[in-house]
Formats: structure tokens, sequence, C-alpha cells
């Protein structure tokens, strides 16, 4: 199967839609008429920061059936933009040289480990830089509010944010990349008494997304629910400025926690209490699986990640099986819509360094669209789908979490533009080097030596 597309719509300015605007603006002949489209009044996406944020979601919200997809949150007061979870002191966890977009260096000064502002500052670079002939394809304050697949087209409806009526335009696109990413709508599991804490004390349970700083929790009691990278840091955190620090983690999570404490992760002197997965709350106490309980905290944070919402495809009949807000279904090769390719879904690979994969995937996309990788039928692409879902059976997470499989990942799609390419037309990107590699592979132990956490 063959795709010519000509007209290519991109959902959303950050690194990822950055990244898919500057690989198409940069093919030969220029065969693409690129439009960005991005909701925020600033490009950047994630690494945007708001100083103060108005979210609303659902407590629980577990799943794309109970999510809120509209009006969930309200544009920043200090800056207009919309909330992005971006918090006061985050710092990268991955070196800056795995972090960084292929040829495209983060300044020498910056540190090894990027807090967020030189990361804002770094995207901002890479916009600017007119090698990449990004100006003038970023269309700002431009939600998508519609976008449906009719007569071998792309029709979406924008509204434009910035007018005084918020008047709706329609766009056509042969192609559409859709680069959100997956920290829009906070995914928050059903626990049992949950939802009655929330409705009875409004603010006492936030999710992740609306945390900021630690000195707004000052001489609190606080419980974090998740013990991935954000719960972990926000612990870190606030064990200097809380009264005390719970922390909510499956097993695995603390056992790695119970074996760093003698390595500084926290405040020596008040070290976060881990506590296993909850059972239950009440209106004054939470009970956890192994029947411990401790009284009910000021302030309960879900560092319980997000989940995989796309509002503009809501009542597609063709989209229904794409997402169940958990998960990101048939996609070829983790991007192409099985059924119909000419969408690609970026960054759904989770555990990745994604300034990289996104260029890669964008590389691979553009050969796409211009009919020089040939695809498999639409039959071949959903059985291939279908061969890693079963390979996966065990755990959605096998499927999705790749770590070093990233790097067996970029080389395949290199390795398939290879295969289709026209003589006399030089790639800009080769497999992953084996220094990036092995520094990839060393980046949590990079880290601690670095930062001490």
């Amino acid at each position: 199967m063959k795709i010519a597309a000509h007209r290519v719509g991109v959902i959303g300015a950050g690194p990822a839609g950055l990244a898919v605007a500057r690989v198409l603006a940069s093919e030969p002949d220029l065969p693409f008429e690129v439009t960005v489209l991005e909701r925020s009044n600033n490009i950047g996406g994630v690494w945007n920061y708001t100083p103060d944020s108005v979210c609303h979601y659902n407590v629980p919200q577990d799943s794309s059936k109970n999510a809120l997809t509209r009006g969930y949150d309200e544009r920043c007061k200090t800056t207009g933009g919309f909330p992005t979870p971006m918090y006061d002191d985050l710092c990268a966890n991955l070196p800056k040289d795995v972090m960084q977009f292929p040829e495209f260096p983060f300044p020498e000064e910056a540190p090894d480990f990027p807090g967020r502002k030189q990361i804002q500052q770094y995207i901002h670079s890479y916009y600017d830089d007119p090698k990449h002939k990004l100006k003038g394809l970023v269309q700002l304050n431009s939600q998508v509010e519609n976008a449906e697949y009719k007569d071998n087209e792309w029709i979406c409806t924008v509204r434009r944010l910035t007018n005084d009526d918020n008047r709706a335009e329609t766009l056509r696109f042969d192609a559409l990349a859709v680069c959100t990413g997956r920290v829009n709508h906070p995914y928050i599991p059903q626990v049992s008494g949950l939802h009655e804490l929330a409705q009875a004390r409004p603010g006492t349970v936030i999710h992740a997304k609306e945390y900021r700083r630690a000195s707004d929790y000052t001489g609190m009691t606080v419980l974090i629910i998740g013990g991935a990278s954000s719960g972990i840091d926000i612990s870190r955190q606030l064990s200097f400025t809380a009264r005390k620090v719970h922390l909510s983690v499956r097993a695995k999570e603390n056992d790695s926690l119970s074996s760093a404490d003698s390595n500084g992760w926290a405040n020596k002197y008040s070290l976060p209490q881990c506590h296993p997965q909850i059972q239950s709350f009440s209106h004054d106490s939470v009970v956890f699986a192994d029947g411990s309980s401790i009284e009910l905290p000021d302030r309960i944070i879900y560092a319980t990640g997000y989940l995989s919402v796309y509002p503009f495809f809501e009542g597609n009949k063709h989209l229904e099986g794409l997402t169940d807000g958990r998960w990101v279904n048939d996609l070829y090769k983790y991007l192409l819509y099985t059924q119909n390719p000419t969408l690609a879904i970026f960054g759904v690979p989770a555990k990745v360094a994604p300034f990289p994969l996104f260029e890669y995937q964008a590389t691979f996309f553009a050969k796409v669209l211009r009919g020089i990788v040939e695809l498999p039928s639409n039959e071949e692409m959903q059985s291939e789908w279908d061969d890693l879902v079963r390979q996966a059976s065990s755990s959605h997470k096998q499927l999705y979490e790749f770590g070093m499989r990233q790097i067996e990942y970029q080389n395949e799609l290199i390795d398939i533009i290879n295969e289709n390419a026209q003589d006399g037309e030089p790639l800009r990107l080769g497999h992953v080097s084996e220094e990036w590699a092995e520094r990839y592979k060393h980046k949590f132990e990079l880290r601690m030596k670095t930062l001490g956490y």
C-alpha cells in the first residue's frame, strides 16, 4: 500500500509536533503543506510552566468513558497558557546528551541534567532555528474540536480561541499527526470510598498535574499515591517542607525505594513513609492493602499517570477502538493507525527518551506519506499489532514500555526506510550510536551520581 499526501495537519506544538513539522518541512522538494494547530498560546507543550493551574477531572477517572473531555482546564492567570504538569523545581531524569533532538545539542553551559527552564529554552531554540523551517507553520490558540475522515481527507473543525466570537473554521488535510501527548487527562483509579471522600472534602484529593511547589504544603500531612518518576520526586521535595509524607506504592516500587533510603533520595531527617497500595478511604482514615492505616492526611496527591484521550475523535465511529483511555490500540509500528495509516499517533511508547523518538517516528511518517515506504495491507498491519498484543498478554505495560527496546525500535524504522529508499536521497538519521545507547542504559546511575537522587 502506497500513500500520497500533501496537506498534513499536526495537532500540538510541543516537542513531538515540532519534530514532525521540522522533518516534514525538511523533506526534499518540499512535498508537504504543513499546518500545526496548538490550543495554547505558546509552543513547547508539557514544558510550558504555568505557575497557577485550574484543572477539572472526575474522581475517580480511570477510562475514556468517565473522563472529562470538555472544559477540563482553564487558562493560567499569569501566562495565559493552559495548565501542564510542569512543576517549579522539576529536573530532567535523562542526561542532556540522551534527551536532546538528534543533531541539535543542548548548549554546552547547560547542566548535565537540565531543569525545566533550560529545557523550555532549548525547545524554543529548536523552534527558532531557521534551518528547521518552523516559523509560519504553527497556529497558536487554535483548538481542534473535531476531526473526521471523510471522502479521503481529514476534515477538522478548529476553534480560534483568541477571536471575540471564538469562531470555528474547517480545515482539510490528507494526513493527520496527533501530537497532543499523554498529560492532559489525569488517571485516578477507583478505590473504595474515594468518590465519597472527594465529594465530602473538596480540594483534599488532587492529581499531580496540579502540583506546583513544595512550599504550598508546608506543615501539612501529605499522602502521595504512585511510585513512578513524578510520585518519587514530589515525595522527595515535600520531605523538606511537609510535616509528614506518606507514599503509597506497589511492592516492586517499595523494594527499590527501601534500597535507596541510604542514597539521600529524600530528607534523611524526614523520610517519606512507604505503604502498600490503598484498599479504601473513609471520612477519617486511609486503609492499605496490608491492613495498616493512617489518619486522613491534609492532602492526597495522585501521581498515577494519565489517560490517552483524544476529545476531537469523540463520536467518530471509525475510531471507537483506538483507545480505551488506558491504552492506544491498533498501531502499525506503534505509530500508524492500522485501518487508516494517514492517521499517526506520536509518542505512544513509554519509558523512552522522547525527543529522539519523535524525530525517528517523524522521519518514518514522512517517507510513508511520500510513498517511499510501501506499507503492508490493512489486514497485515493489524495482524502484526495483534501478534504484539499476544506476545505481551501477561502485561499491557510490557507492550508499551520500551526502555532499551527504544534502540531496536528506532533502528527498525531506519531499516524499513533504507529498504525502500530512492537512489541518491540521503537519510539524515541513522542507527542509534553505541555511545548514546550506553548513556541511555546507565541514565539512572548517571543521575544519582550527578544529583544525588
